[in-house]
């Protein structure tokens, strides 16, 4: 077998380890370093939230295990894989261990050690009406913020009620960035927010999913806390347009080795498209 032939199966079976539906599969972004976290509020109560779970009671089945902190003026929404991923490569970095590098410090999550997928690595925080997404992306070209109304939904209550996870709960309904979506929400916890850019209810927003069970948040836990909410300096972040970032997230998920410019050991340009469903179809 030529060496032409061993590259490309190589390449190939990478691709597919790589690229799965909805979700990719591409390696993991640069880490963040949380010793040049800023405070910007005080975080009273924190709720947990899972990404498309297999089993709720287990984390390993969580695509991403993410995390809604509110504070008196802003709220800050992130995944907590990834930043457990950053502290732990923080620490690991001040003991200057070069070389030494464990897959277990990459985020963990169903999709396997550091996989990336725009929903772990972007940021959010609502404040003064606005939402503010700060994203990572795999060209760093691609970095920077981009806001949005917040709360930016128009929600149809209904008269359906039900018990979810653990809190008496009633519907509601809306079109969303291209999508149609269901929510319960609890009035046992009076915050008006939720998962994501979800809010504007008359209380948690304890689960929400789109109609077409692609993308599930669903709450894991309630607490009562009070630490600070830090977040990076993002000295380096720029605005950029929120259109500009979905084009580019769907042609990495959707063609990884075009996008990124990969090549195999012959300098042949690799090509490779996957099926992708975008949480913001508009």
């Amino acid at each position: 077998m030529n060496k032409k032939i061993i590259t490309l199966i190589i390449a190939l079976a990478a691709m597919t380890a790589w690229a799965q539906e909805k979700q990719s599969k591409i390696g993991y972004v640069a880490m963040s370093n949380i010793d040049n976290y800023i405070t910007i509020d005080t975080a009273t109560v924190r709720v947990w939230y899972a990404l498309n779970a297999l089993d709720i009671k287990d984390e390993n089945t969580y695509i991403d295990w993410q995390i809604l902190e509110v504070g008196s003026h802003c709220n800050k929404y992130y995944s907590y894989f990834v930043w457990e991923s950053d502290s732990l490569r923080t620490v690991d970095r001040r003991t200057n261990r070069a070389g030494n590098f464990s897959k277990k410090l990459l985020p963990r999550g169903r999709n396997g050690y550091g996989n990336w997928n725009e929903l772990q690595y972007h940021v959010l925080i609502a404040e003064d009406g606005k939402i503010r997404t700060y994203n990572r992306e795999r060209l760093p070209q691609y970095e920077g913020y981009y806001d949005e109304p917040y709360p930016g939904q128009q929600w149809t209550l209904t008269q359906d009620t039900a018990t979810v996870s653990g809190y008496h709960c009633q519907k509601a309904t809306c079109h969303y960035h291209g999508r149609d979506f269901e929510a319960w929400f609890t009035a046992e916890v009076p915050v008006k927010f939720g998962p994501w850019k979800f809010g504007g209810l008359p209380g948690l927003i304890v689960k929400v999913y789109d109609t077409d069970h692609l993308y599930t948040f669903e709450c894991t836990g309630v607490e009562r806390v009070r630490r600070p909410m830090v977040r990076s300096k993002y000295a380096r972040r720029k605005p950029i347009k929120r259109e500009t970032v979905l084009k580019l997230e769907r042609k990495i998920n959707e063609n990884p080795a075009k996008t990124l410019g990969w090549k195999d050991m012959d300098g042949n340009a690799l090509s490779k498209v996957y099926p992708y469903e975008p949480l913001e179809l508009e």
